[in-house]
């Protein structure tokens, strides 16, 4: 077998393993934001973003702590990563506040028009040009959130924004994370964003305590638990597959939320609903082949 076989088959199993990690970072999530929704019927939202990430700090702390040491509180970019903490903090807190009013698969497949806002901000921001690929992306991806909130319908309440609102979080957080992400170790970047949600949420946490049950308690340490495998396995993912060739899968993510939504909150998406989020995973579809596509020019 010529070498350059041999680099193409190992380059094949490793971007294999990302893409298990991929698929297993979403059931993960999923199961998180499902646990989030339930949980948010007895207890306030502020407990539960905090469960998610009070819980992976510590997870995260006794992992590499003891190899790391003070190298963990390293960082080149003090200001960003508070700003980063800072906006996925707040995109917690807008799709937990939106689980307590909407149905699951609604508001994921709305906040999922993330890459598409990330396509435009990238343009303003960062200069990049986008293709007819990418503002096709675009169309698709806002259309798609007018069908699933159909104005004039029963979706088009001020509890849509929300799910926008985490959308909008989430991209800017992407813009500062691509700016810092060749100068800042991954796992440095991810203990500073787990520490500002957490010292956030802890301010907030004595003013809206409520003494959970047994079953909540169990339940919170789940979410933490669960988020914590999340964020690890797409650190693991991007270790062994490219972003652009992981994207497609996040997807998957939306087919997991809407069985969980059926089985355990009895939320069938209808037929225009469906037609909707399809639009939607479209668009983000078309973002990640003009991802790759550019990607390939630039080799």
């Amino acid at each position: 077998m010529s070498s350059n076989k041999m680099q193409g088959s190992a380059a094949h199993s490793t971007h294999g393993r990302g893409i298990v990690m991929a698929v297993l970072a979403t059931i993960a999530y999923a199961v998180v934001d499902s646990l989030s929704k339930y949980q948010a019927r007895d207890y306030p939202v502020t407990m539960i973003v905090w469960a998610r990430y009070a819980v992976p700090l510590v997870l995260l702390l006794m992992i590499f702590l003891p190899g790391r040491g003070r190298r963990m509180l390293r960082t080149a970019f003090p200001s960003m990563q508070l700003l980063r903490g800072a906006l996925l903090t707040a995109g917690t807190v807008f799709i937990v506040l939106a689980y307590r009013t909407m149905p699951i698969a609604e508001a994921q497949a709305i906040s999922f028009i993330h890459p598409v806002l990330l396509t435009l901000l990238a343009v303003i921001f960062l200069g990049e040009k986008v293709g007819p690929l990418g503002w096709t992306a675009v169309l698709l991806g806002f259309s798609g959130v007018l069908i699933i909130v159909r104005p004039g319908g029963g979706l088009f309440t001020p509890a849509a924004l929300l799910p926008l609102g985490l959308a909008l979080c989430y991209s800017s957080y992407q813009i500062l994370t691509r700016m810092i992400s060749k100068k800042e170790d991954s796992i440095n970047s991810l203990f500073c964003v787990l520490l500002v949600g957490t010292v956030v949420m802890s301010t907030a946490l004595p003013f809206v305590w409520v003494v959970p049950t047994p079953r909540g308690l169990f339940f919170f340490a789940l979410i933490g638990i669960t988020s914590g495998m999340g964020h690890f396995t797409i650190i693991k993912a991007l270790e062994y597959a490219p972003a652009s060739l992981l994207a497609p899968f996040a997807y998957v993510q939306l087919l997991w939320v809407s069985i969980i939504g059926v089985l355990v909150f009895g939320d069938f998406p209808d037929t225009i609903t469906l037609l909707g989020i399809a639009t939607v995973v479209a668009g983000g579809l078309l973002v990640a082949a003009s991802s790759r596509r550019k990607t390939k020019k630039s080799c």
